[in-house]
């Protein structure tokens, strides 16, 4: 049952010959490249049950002969995709279903009714050129370079789908981290994306498809007796999960929250690199994070405007429908809106972005964040100090927090913020019926300091939008958002009264 590991790659076709001739790859080729013509037929019932079982099954024509394959569910991240794969010779062009023989799949194949119900649902057709790459240390990569089409399979006939251009670099032998080297080496000249769709998955989209969906950050299951340097990488991993499942919302779908969730997943991080600050090799982490405050910065930009447009302008309007100045204000923000969301979707796909997924892949899938003779601490040693090192800087920021200067109320949000993805983070590692009467009143804290602060952000955004010269109706706009900023403040800053006395009598669960 041999676990398939491999980096999937978007590439140009205008950029092809520079990938035959890179120096990376030649400098780790062994023999000759080798081209030849891929046929890859995937098999499910019209119900797709092979689908639903997390099961793919695919005969392939190569070489004058065929090859059957079964995939079981995996993930991908980073574009690196993880499975079980079984894959084996067989005779003819159709499954040949003695050939499989791991429990857990004859379960499902030995259906009688499931393979009669077995029919080619869609073919890939791809002219396929492999490097054969290894280097001194073992590591050995196969580069695939895959150039072709996707064709549908419905009523008997073929019909064509989406083009194929991209690259697979399987790990043969060696060190996963290899892969991201690989593929950072060939970055740097060749704009390449990660695609963490595969082609089965792309075949499957014709018939159900999946539209953009919003992905909030998981539970984070951590292993109570376990070491901190692999609570670090499953929640970094976990980070990076959040942040690539909202990309595709934010390119091509509508929802807001999916900027929204790319930030928190950013943020997310940043307080992880935080927390275990110990452990983590600074000189490597610095370039990483001064990338994560740039496209954070990109994602920002948006998600004020969206804040602005979404929450805080439409119950004006409501309230006083019509007013010129209030709707110029509008007309801007949608201007701006639009501005700052062709600047996130131009820098998601840029050579930028893409060089910093996979720069953190490398980092993670190396330990290369992990500084060199620094002390392996238990996760819980690591829970305990933490927890109780952000408690105490919320309590102290919090003090007198409804008459506090606005400064102070931004520096008691970054710490509720703090304490709470921290709390999040090794919730785990206690029992939830002592967590939760924490966790319950510090997210309303936050949620309340954070509407506040949303406010201060406002009267800066109107300002900017109104420009130096508002004339007349926007400036009669910018004395009502005053007004209105202000009454929402004092509401809210009555909210946090009493939310921070819930939350101050909470007694930790650590």
């Amino acid at each position: 049952m041999p676990n398939e590991i491999e980096l999937k790659l978007r590439i140009s076709s205008t950029d092809l010959s520079r990938l035959r001739h890179h120096p990376a790859i030649l400098a780790a080729l062994t023999g000759r490249p080798v081209t030849r013509k891929l046929t890859s037929i995937y098999y499910d019932t019209p119900q797709l049950a092979l689908l639903d079982a997390g099961i793919s099954l695919r005969v392939r024509r190569m070489s004058g002969g065929w090859f059957q394959a079964v995939k079981a569910a995996g993930h991908s991240l980073n574009g690196l995709h993880q499975r079980m794969e079984w894959e084996d010779i067989i005779a003819a062009g159709h499954p040949d279903f003695s050939k499989i023989t791991d429990p857990e799949l004859t379960r499902i194949f030995d259906d009688p009714v499931l393979r009669a119900a077995l029919a080619p649902i869609f073919t890939t057709e791809v002219q396929r050129t492999e490097w054969h790459l290894a280097w001194d240390n073992g590591d050995q990569v196969e580069l695939a370079l895959d150039l072709g089409t996707l064709l549908i399979d419905e009523g008997g006939e073929r019909h064509p789908g989406e083009p194929i251009s991209e690259i697979e670099l399987e790990l043969k032998g060696g060190d996963t981290v290899r892969l991201f080297d690989l593929a950072l080496a060939l970055q740097q000249d060749i704009p390449l994306q990660l695609e963490n769709i595969s082609k089965a998955q792309r075949g499957y989209a014709h018939y159900r498809p999946q539209p953009p969906a919003i992905v909030t950050a998981r539970r984070t299951r951590l292993d109570r007796h376990g070491r901190a340097s692999d609570a670090f990488r499953q929640i970094a991993q976990e980070c990076l999960a959040q942040l690539q499942g909202n990309q595709e919302m934010v390119l091509h779908g509508q929802d807001a929250e999916g900027v929204h969730q790319m930030r928190i997943a950013l943020r997310r991080l940043r307080s992880a690199v935080s927390i275990f600050g110990d452990s983590i090799d600074r000189k490597c982490a610095l370039p990483l994070l001064a990338e994560i405050h740039w496209i954070d910065g990109v994602l920002g930009a948006a998600r004020e405007l969206d804040v602005f447009a979404a929450q805080t302008l439409p119950p004006m309007l409501l309230h006083l429908h019509g007013h010129p100045g209030l709707l110029q204000l509008r007309a801007r923000a949608d201007d701006a809106r639009a501005d700052a969301y062709a600047a996130v979707r131009a820098a998601l796909p840029s050579p930028r972005y893409q060089h910093l997924l996979l720069a953190l892949g490398a980092w993670l899938e190396g330990n290369r964040w992990h500084e060199p003779g620094s002390a392996e601490p238990d996760v819980l040693d690591i829970a305990r100090n933490m927890l109780g090192k952000r408690h105490r800087q919320l309590l102290r920021h919090g003090r007198k927090l409804a008459k506090a200067q606005p400064e102070q109320r931004h520096a008691a949000r970054i710490a509720a913020k703090k304490l709470r993805y921290t709390a999040e983070f090794f919730a785990s590692l206690y029992p939830g019926k002592k967590t939760q009467p924490l966790l319950r009143p510090l997210t309303r804290l936050q949620d309340v300091l954070g509407e506040l602060n949303d406010i201060a952000v406002t009267e800066s955004l109107v300002r900017q939008l109104a420009g130096n010269r508002p004339g007349r109706a926007l400036d009669e706009a910018l004395h009502l958002f005053a007004g209105w900023n202000a009454s929402n403040a004092m509401h809210r800053l009555e909210d946090m009264e009493q939310v921070w006395r819930k939350f101050s009598r909470c007694v930790p669960f650590w």
